[in-house]
């Protein structure tokens, strides 16, 4: 891999604007890209202060800092490389999880024959991580916090080139768990939130109280100063009924960092089932609602992957920005996608990730959730049989079309 001793970027807030200054052999080279990439910025809300930094949003680094700009840094190999790289690493560190969710993405994973990577297995997939240069590192689960060396993983991050972030449940976040996440190093966390109504929540997840927990938990990471944000999903009737706009005021009020709504995408336990994806309109909506709160005077950032994950967004993030973990080290474009490239126990992630974003598949930004598109679920999901195995070697798919060659030929 790379280094990047010929490129320096001198950063600093001017009038509440970020300037830089981009040095060494490239730098005169480089200079009218940074000042681009920073203009963008200087356009963007501007969701919290840390360390003098401006948070943009939840996953990335505050601006100016020296992780933050590890993203110019990787925008320089991809052009030199002529490929990916990616800004974000999501690691399963469990598959354990107190709730039963219906809906979870990450059940056809779980596998009691198979061993959970070890601490020392984790941090060397954290190492290669930061040496593809990733920017943040998330920590999933299941539940993340049923881990008990948690706090020692998200410690180990080198903060001088990511943050470090978990998504959880809430159940967990004690006044004594959530100082030891401070203390570790912990920049951000999301809640996930399935319904705006308490006792819907806490029905999806099959846990009394769940809803009520997770909101108090994140009382205290604020406190503790770790920003906070929820996830959410979208459907059609929570659209329509009002729940999602319901959950953005909650979470104004509340002063919540960030809201990410995905809409809702078939994998998982629903993975042959497409009836839930939310319509043209829905999505029209979802996105003019989510525009709305983000915009309003306050600091409160919006996600809605509807536009992101769409043609006017990035696209898809899995094999371009993204990879996802099992657990067990199998690595896959994201953590609602199947679709498997190896595992870490097998071979290093650099050579996995590699794999993955040099297939002809997944060598282009798709300009669409993969999972969300017909013409994808086509090829990859639609043939799987019901009780298969989870996730599918991408093997299985090329022995496939090298066969079709044979026969058409």
């Amino acid at each position: 891999m790379m280094t990047f001793d010929f490129l320096h970027i001198d950063a600093k807030i001017e009038n509440g604007k970020i300037v830089g200054k981009a040095g060494g052999a490239l730098g005169e080279i480089m200079q009218s890209y940074v000042d681009q990439f920073f203009n963008k910025l200087n356009t963007l809300k501007v969701i919290a202060k840390v360390n003098g930094g401006n948070v943009y949003n939840i996953y990335n680094p505050p601006f100016p800092s020296e992780a933050g700009m590890r993203f110019l840094t990787r925008k320089l190999r991809m052009m030199l490389n002529k490929m990916a790289f990616p800004v974000t690493a999501n690691l399963a560190i469990t598959h354990k999880c107190q709730c039963q969710c219906i809906h979870c993405s990450a059940d056809p994973f779980i596998d009691p024959s198979k061993k959970e990577l070890t601490v020392e297995e984790i941090k060397t997939v954290i190492d290669g991580s930061l040496d593809l240069g990733a920017s943040l590192i998330i920590l999933v689960g299941g539940e993340p916090l049923l881990r008990e060396e948690i706090y020692e993983l998200i410690e180990y991050v080198d903060k001088s080139k990511a943050i470090a972030m978990i998504f959880t449940n809430g159940l967990l976040l004690t006044e004594e768990n959530v100082k030891k996440l401070a203390k570790a190093g912990l920049a951000s966390l999301n809640i996930s939130i399935d319904s705006s109504e308490p006792a819907l929540h806490n029905e999806f997840r099959v846990v009394p109280g769940c809803y009520e927990k997770a909101f108090e938990g994140a009382v205290m990471c604020r406190e503790a100063g770790i920003l906070t944000g929820i996830s959410t999903y979208a459907t059609s009737e929570g659209i329509r009924e009002g729940y999602v706009e319901k959950l953005l005021k909650i979470a104004k009020e509340q002063e919540f960092s960030e809201v990410t709504i995905f809409d809702c995408i078939p994998s998982g336990r629903f993975l042959k089932d497409a009836s839930k994806i939310i319509s043209p309109d829905d999505r029209k909506q979802l996105i003019a609602l989510a525009k709305k709160y983000h915009e309003m005077d306050h600091p409160m950032g919006v996600n809605a992957m509807a536009l992101i994950n769409s043609p006017k967004g990035v696209g898809c993030y899995g094999a371009q920005s993204q990879f996802y973990m099992t657990a067990y080290g199998d690595i896959n474009p994201c953590d609602f996608n199947p679709i498997n490239f190896g595992n870490v126990r097998d071979m290093p992630i650099q050579a996995i990730w590699k794999k993955m974003v040099t297939h002809p598949d997944f060598s282009k930004r798709y300009p669409t959730c993969r999972m969300q598109s017909k013409a994808y679920r086509r090829k990859y999901i639609d043939p799987l049989p019901p009780d298969v195995r989870l996730p599918v070697p991408i093997e299985r798919y090329d022995n496939i079309s090298k066969e079709e060659s044979l026969v058409s030929c």
